[in-house]
């Protein structure tokens, strides 16, 4: 039987409060890696993190606004000084305010910026070393649809969902020869605390109903149902796991089918 074993490693995961940050936590504690979760909301965190240790898991709680500078590299120092070294990263925490794209404010798209994608490039840049020192690991970031094929209202976070991309791409590369592999996920449309503000303020933004715009998304979808946090974990754990260890470079959907563009 084949099985995903991550005992001995350590992982950071971001957003990792609640929705997509908190599956891939509880997925990695699963399959044995000691997860550092960090995110804004301590009550959340700490919920998420005692989840984990009732599950037989080892998780350290860490409260950080990541927009903060010095924040990024605190929470790499902190975690391999409680756990040791540093073998896996997973950034996740990201905001994106749905509004109309012309009339899209600097608050919101700084705000995106500084959360999902100078955060991001901030912390990866502090934990390089640590996962070097290991003798390689894996790095995840998460992107979304947006990213590919965007909608009227998607807002401020394409913009950062886009640049990830990239960055990814050349991160990759760069990274290759130290044995860090660079993947992205692009969830489609899960369904978490964000996903119901978000439904509530586009509909708003069209004058209609959440139901209907949420109808609407259900049958956009060809396999016929949202995506799940769970649905997000699973692939993060392939992805950091020796199964995936020739693929890097990577924009991997977890969408059903969703994005109908065709993907080289």
């Amino acid at each position: 039987m084949i099985s995903i074993d991550l005992n001995g490693k350590t992982a950071i995961v971001t957003g990792a409060s609640q929705g997509i940050g908190r599956g891939c936590a509880e997925w990695l504690g699963r399959a044995g890696a000691a997860v550092a979760l960090v995110a804004r909301n301590t009550a959340l965190l700490d919920e998420a993190s005692s989840g984990i240790q009732s599950d037989g898991g080892t998780a350290l709680p860490l409260t950080a606004d990541l927009t903060e500078p010095g924040k990024a590299e605190w929470v790499v120092s902190e975690t391999v000084r409680r756990f040791g070294g540093l073998d896996i990263l997973v950034n996740v925490a990201g905001v994106s305010r749905r509004s109309d794209p012309m009339d899209t404010s600097d608050e919101d798209i700084d705000l995106a910026i500084d959360l999902k994608l100078r955060a991001a490039v901030r912390l990866t840049r502090a934990a390089i070393p640590h996962i070097r020192a290991r003798g390689g690991g894996s790095i995840v970031f998460t992107g979304g649809t947006s990213q590919r094929q965007t909608s009227e209202f998607h807002g401020s976070g394409c913009i950062p969902n886009a640049s990830l991309g990239a960055y990814k791409h050349q991160l990759a590369q760069r990274l290759a020869p130290d044995g860090i592999r660079v993947n992205l996920i692009s969830p489609g449309a899960t369904h978490t605390p964000r996903m119901d503000n978000s439904v509530a303020r586009i509909a708003k933004l069209k004058g209609t109903t959440a139901e209907e715009i949420m109808a609407d998304r259900m049958a956009s979808i060809p396999m016929g149902r949202l995506g799940t946090p769970d649905d997000c974990g699973k692939v993060v754990l392939f992805l950091v796991s020796d199964l995936a260890a020739f693929v890097t470079g990577e924009s991997i959907g977890v969408d059903g089918g969703l994005c109908d563009v065709v993907r080289y």
